[in-house]
Order: structure tokens, then C-alpha cells, then sequence
């Protein structure tokens, strides 16, 4: 078991010292993270050990937020397309900023079709990172580790889910920042090998 996660420690020449299995130098942090899954443009930080669990939370409620928003302002935009011919409406949700500027459409009208299509494209965006990152929550990997088609951390849906947000996870989706303990120190993990030897 030991032996194991030695071979998978490895060096970071631009830290110039030794790091944990499944951590990764980050360029834009300059430093190496923790389980580093991926450098996040929108929060402008590394996801890692330490904070995966409320970025999930983020991609969970602001996917359930954006589809909620545009559902509410559903009816409204629907009206306004049903008054304009079809290129006119077309125009009008791929390109509301044209639309305003030729005068074409009311300010009103501007920023009801625009505020709608961000929400839109927001809960697709986070909507599909949610899913990903779902997919990888339950194969106990980062997005590293799938990129390279590595496995050697799956213990199962039900104990990755563990590792990953703590005993109480089932109620971490509600609440991001409810107090569930996570088992690891984010320095040494235990892999599939690991469980398959104990279990023998």
C-alpha cells in the first residue's frame, strides 16, 4: 500500500520539491494544488482537494437558478416572438445586440431576449459541467486522470462519493458548506489495488 503511493508521488520542477500523488503544478496559480482537478477561468482559482465540494455546489445551484430564470421570463419572450416574423425572431435571440443597435427592438425588448439567452447559455454551460463533473465524482477521478483514461482511485460510486464530500454527502448537494468532514488529507488516497488487497 505504501509502496504504491510512492511510485505515484512525483516531482514538480517548478515548485523544485517533491508533491503528493494526484497533485498538479498549476501555471496560471504557481503552485501545486491538492488533488488538482482543473484551473477554473470563471472563479479564477484551482478546484482541488480542498474546495471541489462548494464548486460542485456552485455548478448544481447555479444550473437549478439559470433554468429557473428562464423558465420565469418563458412566457414573456414567447410573446415577444410570437409578435415578429421568424427571421426577425431569429435575429432577435442570436443576435439581440445587433437587433438594438439597427433599432429594431426596444431597449425592453433588448434585455429581455439577452437576459434570456445568458440564462440559457449558463445552465447548458454549467449544466454540462455539472454533469461531467458528476461523471467524475463517481469514477473518483479528476479531469487529469480522465484525460489520461487512469482509474487507479475508483473504489466504487458509493465510497468516491464519500471521499470526495465527506460522510454527510447526500446532504452536501443542499448545502455546500454544511460540516461533513472530509476522510482524506488530500496528501494520501487509497486505490482500487489497495481495496482489492485488504479485501483478500
Amino acid at each position: 500500500m505504501f509502496t504504491e503511493h510512492l511510485l505515484c508521488a512525483s516531482y514538480c520542477y517548478q515548485c523544485q520539491s517533491q508533491v503528493p500523488p494526484r497533485s498538479r503544478h498549476c501555471s496560471t496559480c504557481r503552485v501545486c494544488i491538492l488533488r488538482r482537478d482543473h484551473h477554473c477561468l470563471l472563479l479564477g482559482r484551482c478546484v482541488g482537494f480542498h474546495n471541489y465540494r462548494p464548486f460542485l455546489g456552485l455548478l448544481l445551484h447555479a444550473t437549478g437558478v439559470l433554468l429557473h430564470v428562464s423558465v420565469l421570463l418563458g412566457p414573456a419572450l414567447s410573446a415577444l416572438l410570437r409578435a415578429h416574423t421568424p427571421l426577425h425572431t431569429a435575429a432577435l435571440l442570436l443576435l439581440p445586440w445587433l437587433m438594438l443597435l439597427t433599432g429594431r427592438v426596444s431597449l425592453a425588448q433588448f434585455a429581455l431576449a439577452f437576459v434570456t439567452d445568458t440564462c440559457v447559455a449558463g445552465a447548458l454551460l454549467c449544466g454540462a459541467g455539472l454533469l461531467f463533473h458528476g461523471m467524475l465524482l463517481l469514477r473518483g477521478q479528476t479531469t487529469w486522470e480522465w484525460a489520461r483514461g487512469q482509474h487507479f482511485y475508483d473504489l466504487g460510486p458509493y465510497h468516491n462519493l464519500q471521499a470526495a464530500l465527506g460522510p454527510r454527502w447526500i446532504l452536501v448537494w443542499l448545502w455546500p458548506f454544511l460540516a461533513s468532514p472530509l476522510p482524506g488529507d488530500g496528501i494520501t488516497f487509497q486505490t482500487a489495488a489497495d481495496v482489492r488487497i485488504m479485501g483478500s
